[in-house]
Protein backbone atom coordinates (compact mmCIF):
# COMPACT_ATOMS: atom_id res chain seq x y z
CA UNK A 1 0.00 0.00 0.00
CA UNK A 2 1.26 3.49 -0.88
CA UNK A 3 2.25 5.47 2.20
CA UNK A 4 2.34 9.26 2.26
CA UNK A 5 5.69 10.07 3.90
CA UNK A 6 5.23 6.90 6.01
CA UNK A 7 3.43 8.90 8.70
CA UNK A 8 0.77 7.66 11.06
CA UNK A 9 -2.63 9.30 11.27
CA UNK A 10 -1.60 10.33 14.80
CA UNK A 11 1.60 11.91 13.48
CA UNK A 12 -0.37 13.76 10.80
CA UNK A 13 -2.69 15.17 13.44
CA UNK A 14 0.00 16.50 15.76
CA UNK A 15 1.87 18.05 12.82
CA UNK A 16 -0.87 20.69 12.77
CA UNK A 17 0.55 22.19 15.96
CA UNK A 18 3.90 22.97 14.33
CA UNK A 19 7.30 22.09 15.75
CA UNK A 20 8.60 25.67 15.87
CA UNK A 21 5.54 26.86 17.79
CA UNK A 22 5.97 24.06 20.33
CA UNK A 23 9.66 24.96 20.77
CA UNK A 24 8.81 28.63 21.29
CA UNK A 25 6.08 27.78 23.81
CA UNK A 26 8.30 25.37 25.75
CA UNK A 27 10.99 28.05 26.01
CA UNK A 28 8.42 30.70 26.98
CA UNK A 29 7.32 28.71 30.04
CA UNK A 30 10.62 26.88 30.69
CA UNK A 31 8.71 23.64 30.21
CA UNK A 32 11.72 21.32 30.05
CA UNK A 33 13.42 22.62 33.20
CA UNK A 34 14.79 19.60 35.08
CA UNK A 35 13.15 17.18 32.64
CA UNK A 36 15.55 14.34 31.89
CA UNK A 37 13.24 11.87 30.17
CA UNK A 38 9.57 12.85 29.93
CA UNK A 39 10.01 16.13 28.04
CA UNK A 40 7.26 18.58 27.13
CA UNK A 41 6.80 17.31 23.57
CA UNK A 42 6.31 13.79 24.88
CA UNK A 43 3.89 15.11 27.49
CA UNK A 44 1.83 16.97 24.86
CA UNK A 45 1.77 13.98 22.50
CA UNK A 46 0.87 11.61 25.35
CA UNK A 47 -2.08 13.73 26.45
CA UNK A 48 -3.38 14.05 22.88
CA UNK A 49 -3.04 10.29 22.39
CA UNK A 50 -4.74 9.57 25.73
CA UNK A 51 -7.70 11.80 24.81
CA UNK A 52 -8.28 10.71 21.23
CA UNK A 53 -7.67 7.03 21.90
CA UNK A 54 -9.93 7.11 24.94
CA UNK A 55 -7.49 5.67 27.48
CA UNK A 56 -9.17 5.30 30.84
CA UNK A 57 -6.12 5.94 33.00
CA UNK A 58 -2.47 6.96 33.01
CA UNK A 59 -1.48 3.32 33.40
CA UNK A 60 -3.43 2.34 30.28
CA UNK A 61 -1.83 5.16 28.28
CA UNK A 62 1.66 4.26 29.53
CA UNK A 63 1.09 0.61 28.65
CA UNK A 64 -0.13 1.34 25.11
CA UNK A 65 2.75 3.71 24.37
CA UNK A 66 5.32 1.28 25.77
CA UNK A 67 3.94 -1.60 23.70
CA UNK A 68 3.92 0.23 20.36
CA UNK A 69 7.19 0.92 18.56
CA UNK A 70 5.49 3.46 16.27
CA UNK A 71 4.42 5.55 19.25
CA UNK A 72 7.78 5.21 20.96
CA UNK A 73 9.34 7.13 18.07
CA UNK A 74 7.12 10.10 18.91
CA UNK A 75 6.94 9.85 22.70
CA UNK A 76 9.53 9.19 25.38
CA UNK A 77 7.59 6.63 27.38
CA UNK A 78 6.75 7.94 30.85
CA UNK A 79 6.22 5.92 33.97
CA UNK A 80 2.84 6.40 35.62
CA UNK A 81 4.49 8.37 38.43
CA UNK A 82 6.30 10.64 35.94
CA UNK A 83 3.06 11.20 34.07
CA UNK A 84 1.23 12.12 37.26
CA UNK A 85 4.01 14.42 38.52
CA UNK A 86 4.26 16.31 35.24
CA UNK A 87 0.50 16.79 35.06
CA UNK A 88 0.69 18.37 38.49
CA UNK A 89 3.84 20.45 37.91
CA UNK A 90 4.31 21.38 34.23
CA UNK A 91 2.81 24.79 33.43
CA UNK A 92 -0.72 24.31 32.05
CA UNK A 93 -0.29 27.51 30.00
CA UNK A 94 1.79 25.51 27.50
CA UNK A 95 -1.34 23.52 26.65
CA UNK A 96 -3.53 26.63 26.78
CA UNK A 97 -1.29 28.44 24.27
CA UNK A 98 -1.35 25.43 21.92
CA UNK A 99 -5.16 25.38 22.01
CA UNK A 100 -5.40 29.08 21.09
CA UNK A 101 -2.73 28.61 18.41
CA UNK A 102 -4.96 25.98 16.77
CA UNK A 103 -8.03 28.22 17.13
CA UNK A 104 -6.16 31.05 15.37
CA UNK A 105 -5.03 28.63 12.66
CA UNK A 106 -8.63 27.52 12.05
CA UNK A 107 -9.79 31.14 11.83
CA UNK A 108 -7.05 32.05 9.34
CA UNK A 109 -7.59 28.94 7.25
CA UNK A 110 -11.38 28.88 7.08
CA UNK A 111 -12.41 32.46 7.90
CA UNK A 112 -15.44 33.48 9.96
CA UNK A 113 -17.87 30.65 10.63
CA UNK A 114 -21.30 31.72 9.39
CA UNK A 115 -24.32 29.63 10.25
CA UNK A 116 -26.51 31.84 8.01
CA UNK A 117 -25.21 33.62 4.92
CA UNK A 118 -27.24 36.80 5.38
CA UNK A 119 -26.81 37.13 9.17
CA UNK A 120 -23.64 38.20 11.05
CA UNK A 121 -21.53 35.46 12.69
CA UNK A 122 -23.17 33.90 15.73
CA UNK A 123 -21.24 33.40 18.98
CA UNK A 124 -22.89 31.09 21.51
CA UNK A 125 -21.97 31.49 25.18
CA UNK A 126 -22.64 28.86 27.82
CA UNK A 127 -20.93 26.86 30.54
CA UNK A 128 -20.81 23.24 31.62
CA UNK A 129 -19.90 21.79 35.00
CA UNK A 130 -17.78 18.66 35.31
CA UNK A 131 -17.84 16.79 38.61
CA UNK A 132 -14.64 15.63 40.31
CA UNK A 133 -14.33 13.24 43.26
CA UNK A 134 -14.38 15.39 46.41
CA UNK A 135 -11.74 13.35 48.25
CA UNK A 136 -9.33 13.77 45.32
CA UNK A 137 -9.95 17.48 44.66
CA UNK A 138 -11.09 19.16 47.90
CA UNK A 139 -10.00 22.60 46.59
CA UNK A 140 -12.78 22.33 43.97
CA UNK A 141 -15.49 21.63 46.58
CA UNK A 142 -19.02 22.86 45.75
CA UNK A 143 -20.93 21.14 48.57
CA UNK A 144 -20.45 18.48 51.25
CA UNK A 145 -20.41 15.63 48.73
CA UNK A 146 -19.11 17.01 45.43
CA UNK A 147 -16.30 18.95 43.80
CA UNK A 148 -16.54 20.46 40.34
CA UNK A 149 -14.95 22.67 37.73
CA UNK A 150 -16.83 24.95 35.32
CA UNK A 151 -15.90 25.54 31.68
CA UNK A 152 -17.36 28.73 30.18
CA UNK A 153 -17.18 28.72 26.40
CA UNK A 154 -17.55 31.02 23.40
CA UNK A 155 -18.59 28.69 20.56
CA UNK A 156 -18.96 29.78 16.93
CA UNK A 157 -21.14 26.87 15.82
CA UNK A 158 -18.20 24.66 14.83
CA UNK A 159 -15.40 25.07 17.39
CA UNK A 160 -14.71 26.90 20.67
CA UNK A 161 -12.98 30.26 20.25
CA UNK A 162 -12.52 31.15 23.91
CA UNK A 163 -12.53 29.17 27.16
CA UNK A 164 -12.64 30.29 30.79
CA UNK A 165 -12.01 27.64 33.47
CA UNK A 166 -13.19 28.39 37.01
CA UNK A 167 -14.27 26.54 40.14
CA UNK A 168 -17.68 24.93 39.86
CA UNK A 169 -19.53 27.22 42.27
CA UNK A 170 -18.66 30.46 40.43
CA UNK A 171 -21.75 32.19 39.02
CA UNK A 172 -22.01 32.15 35.21
CA UNK A 173 -22.01 35.94 35.04
CA UNK A 174 -18.65 36.08 36.83
CA UNK A 175 -16.73 33.91 34.36
CA UNK A 176 -17.39 35.66 31.04
CA UNK A 177 -14.18 37.69 30.68
CA UNK A 178 -13.28 38.02 27.01
CA UNK A 179 -16.46 36.32 25.78
CA UNK A 180 -18.34 39.50 24.79
CA UNK A 181 -15.97 41.58 22.67
CA UNK A 182 -16.93 41.14 19.00
CA UNK A 183 -19.12 44.02 17.79
CA UNK A 184 -19.57 42.36 14.40
CA UNK A 185 -21.17 39.20 15.82
CA UNK A 186 -24.45 38.25 17.49
CA UNK A 187 -24.00 36.76 20.97
CA UNK A 188 -26.50 34.10 22.04
CA UNK A 189 -26.95 32.97 25.65
CA UNK A 190 -29.66 31.46 27.82
CA UNK A 191 -31.59 33.11 30.64
CA UNK A 192 -29.09 31.91 33.22
CA UNK A 193 -27.12 35.07 32.40
CA UNK A 194 -30.15 37.30 33.06
CA UNK A 195 -29.16 40.76 34.34
CA UNK A 196 -30.95 43.82 32.97
CA UNK A 197 -28.22 46.29 33.91
CA UNK A 198 -25.69 44.07 32.19
CA UNK A 199 -27.88 44.11 29.08
CA UNK A 200 -27.60 47.91 29.14
CA UNK A 201 -23.84 47.69 29.47
CA UNK A 202 -23.59 45.34 26.48
CA UNK A 203 -25.82 47.64 24.43
CA UNK A 204 -23.72 50.71 25.32
CA UNK A 205 -20.61 48.80 24.18
CA UNK A 206 -22.21 47.97 20.83
CA UNK A 207 -22.48 44.24 21.58
CA UNK A 208 -25.47 42.58 19.89
CA UNK A 209 -27.23 39.74 21.72
CA UNK A 210 -30.21 37.39 21.70
CA UNK A 211 -31.39 35.63 24.87
CA UNK A 212 -34.46 33.97 26.34
CA UNK A 213 -36.87 36.04 28.38
CA UNK A 214 -37.45 34.98 31.97
CA UNK A 215 -40.82 33.81 33.26
CA UNK A 216 -43.04 36.43 34.90
CA UNK A 217 -40.74 39.22 33.73
CA UNK A 218 -41.92 42.75 34.40
CA UNK A 219 -41.80 44.91 31.28
CA UNK A 220 -43.06 48.31 30.18
CA UNK A 221 -44.44 48.10 26.66
CA UNK A 222 -43.44 51.05 24.49
CA UNK A 223 -44.99 50.07 21.15
CA UNK A 224 -46.00 47.06 19.13
CA UNK A 225 -43.56 46.56 16.26
CA UNK A 226 -45.42 43.78 14.56
CA UNK A 227 -47.87 40.97 15.17
CA UNK A 228 -48.30 37.96 12.94
CA UNK A 229 -51.38 36.11 14.12
CA UNK A 230 -51.03 33.34 11.54
CA UNK A 231 -47.49 32.57 12.78
CA UNK A 232 -48.26 33.37 16.44
CA UNK A 233 -45.41 35.88 16.62
CA UNK A 234 -45.66 39.13 18.61
CA UNK A 235 -42.85 41.67 18.31
CA UNK A 236 -42.76 44.51 20.85
CA UNK A 237 -40.39 47.32 21.81
CA UNK A 238 -40.06 47.30 25.60
CA UNK A 239 -38.26 48.62 28.63
CA UNK A 240 -37.24 45.78 30.92
CA UNK A 241 -37.69 45.84 34.69
CA UNK A 242 -39.92 47.69 37.11
CA UNK A 243 -38.68 50.91 38.72
CA UNK A 244 -35.77 53.29 38.02
CA UNK A 245 -34.43 52.58 41.50
CA UNK A 246 -34.57 48.85 40.87
CA UNK A 247 -33.59 46.97 37.74
CA UNK A 248 -35.28 49.12 35.10
CA UNK A 249 -33.27 49.31 31.88
CA UNK A 250 -32.25 52.66 30.41
CA UNK A 251 -32.21 51.19 26.91
CA UNK A 252 -35.11 49.88 24.86
CA UNK A 253 -35.21 46.23 23.77
CA UNK A 254 -37.29 43.92 21.63
CA UNK A 255 -39.38 41.21 23.21
CA UNK A 256 -40.46 38.60 20.68
CA UNK A 257 -43.10 36.14 21.82
CA UNK A 258 -44.15 32.93 20.12
CA UNK A 259 -45.62 29.64 21.37
CA UNK A 260 -44.28 26.11 21.75
CA UNK A 261 -46.03 22.90 20.67
CA UNK A 262 -48.02 22.83 23.93
CA UNK A 263 -49.23 26.39 23.42
CA UNK A 264 -46.99 27.82 26.14
CA UNK A 265 -45.49 31.27 25.46
CA UNK A 266 -41.78 31.47 24.66
CA UNK A 267 -40.12 34.90 24.74
CA UNK A 268 -36.83 36.19 23.38
CA UNK A 269 -35.08 39.44 24.28
CA UNK A 270 -32.67 41.22 21.96
CA UNK A 271 -31.12 44.63 21.30
CA UNK A 272 -31.17 43.98 17.52
CA UNK A 273 -33.88 45.95 15.71
CA UNK A 274 -32.89 45.46 12.07
CA UNK A 275 -33.59 41.73 11.69
CA UNK A 276 -37.03 40.12 11.29
CA UNK A 277 -38.49 38.42 14.35
CA UNK A 278 -38.31 35.08 12.52
CA UNK A 279 -34.53 35.49 12.18
CA UNK A 280 -34.14 36.29 15.89
CA UNK A 281 -36.01 33.08 16.78
CA UNK A 282 -33.94 31.14 14.25
CA UNK A 283 -30.70 32.53 15.72
CA UNK A 284 -31.58 31.50 19.27
CA UNK A 285 -32.53 27.99 18.20
CA UNK A 286 -28.89 27.42 17.22
CA UNK A 287 -27.87 27.71 20.88
CA UNK A 288 -28.28 23.93 21.10
CA UNK A 289 -25.05 23.53 19.08
CA UNK A 290 -22.96 24.37 22.13
CA UNK A 291 -24.81 21.64 24.04
CA UNK A 292 -23.75 19.18 21.34
CA UNK A 293 -20.15 20.39 21.74
CA UNK A 294 -20.25 19.85 25.51
CA UNK A 295 -21.77 16.41 24.99
CA UNK A 296 -19.11 15.55 22.42
CA UNK A 297 -16.32 16.66 24.75
CA UNK A 298 -17.65 14.63 27.67
CA UNK A 299 -18.46 11.49 25.68
CA UNK A 300 -15.53 11.27 23.28
CA UNK A 301 -12.56 12.66 25.14
CA UNK A 302 -11.22 11.46 28.46
CA UNK A 303 -12.33 14.49 30.41
CA UNK A 304 -14.96 13.00 32.69
CA UNK A 305 -12.42 10.85 34.52
CA UNK A 306 -9.61 13.12 35.63
CA UNK A 307 -6.08 11.78 35.69
CA UNK A 308 -4.69 14.41 38.01
CA UNK A 309 -6.36 16.33 40.78
CA UNK A 310 -4.54 19.52 41.55
CA UNK A 311 -5.85 22.49 39.57
CA UNK A 312 -2.88 22.53 37.20
CA UNK A 313 -3.46 18.87 36.27
CA UNK A 314 -7.18 19.44 35.70
CA UNK A 315 -6.44 22.41 33.44
CA UNK A 316 -3.88 20.38 31.46
CA UNK A 317 -6.46 17.66 30.90
CA UNK A 318 -9.16 20.11 29.81
CA UNK A 319 -6.87 21.93 27.38
CA UNK A 320 -5.57 18.59 26.08
CA UNK A 321 -9.16 17.60 25.29
CA UNK A 322 -9.73 20.92 23.53
CA UNK A 323 -6.48 20.55 21.58
CA UNK A 324 -7.63 17.10 20.46
CA UNK A 325 -10.98 18.53 19.36
CA UNK A 326 -9.26 21.23 17.30
CA UNK A 327 -6.85 18.74 15.67
CA UNK A 328 -9.75 16.55 14.57
CA UNK A 329 -11.69 19.63 13.41
CA UNK A 330 -8.74 20.83 11.31
CA UNK A 331 -8.31 17.34 9.87
CA UNK A 332 -12.02 17.19 9.03
CA UNK A 333 -12.01 20.51 7.18
CA UNK A 334 -8.67 20.10 5.38
CA UNK A 335 -9.81 16.82 3.85
CA UNK A 336 -13.35 18.14 3.24
CA UNK A 337 -14.68 15.16 5.15
CA UNK A 338 -18.42 14.52 4.94
CA UNK A 339 -18.82 13.25 8.46
CA UNK A 340 -19.89 14.85 11.71
CA UNK A 341 -17.31 15.37 14.44
CA UNK A 342 -18.78 12.39 16.28
CA UNK A 343 -18.27 9.95 13.39
CA UNK A 344 -14.93 11.46 12.42
CA UNK A 345 -13.67 11.03 15.99
CA UNK A 346 -14.59 7.35 15.93
CA UNK A 347 -12.83 6.93 12.60
CA UNK A 348 -9.67 8.73 13.77
CA UNK A 349 -9.66 6.72 17.01
CA UNK A 350 -9.91 3.43 15.11
CA UNK A 351 -7.14 4.38 12.68
CA UNK A 352 -4.87 6.44 14.92
CA UNK A 353 -1.88 4.11 14.50
CA UNK A 354 -2.45 3.32 10.84
CA UNK A 355 -0.36 4.91 8.11
CA UNK A 356 -1.78 8.08 6.58
CA UNK A 357 -2.17 6.52 3.14
CA UNK A 358 -4.25 6.97 0.01
CA UNK A 359 -7.08 4.83 1.39
CA UNK A 360 -7.34 6.99 4.50
CA UNK A 361 -7.38 10.18 2.40
CA UNK A 362 -10.03 8.77 0.08
CA UNK A 363 -12.19 7.78 3.04
CA UNK A 364 -11.97 11.31 4.44
CA UNK A 365 -12.89 12.81 1.08
CA UNK A 366 -15.71 10.53 -0.02
CA UNK A 367 -16.86 8.53 2.99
Amino acid sequence: MFKINSKLVFHKLIEEIGGSFITKTINKYNGDYRSQHFDTRSHINSMIYLNIKGCRSLREAEGEISANKKLKKLINVPSVSQFSRKNAARDYRIFEDIFYHLVDKAKRRFGDVRIFKDIPPIKIIDSTVILVALNLAPHLKIDDERAAIKISTLFNGEFPEKINIVKGQVNDRKCIDGLFENKNAIHVFDRGYYDYRWYDKLTEQGIQFVTRGIKNAIIMEERMLRSNLSENIYDTEVILGSTPGGNLTFKNYREIMTFDDEGEPVTFVTNIFDLPAEDIIKIYKHRWEIELFFKWIKQNLRIKKFIGYNENAVRIQIFSALISYMLIYLCCNITKAKYSMLLLTRFVRSNLLEFYDEDICEYFRTG
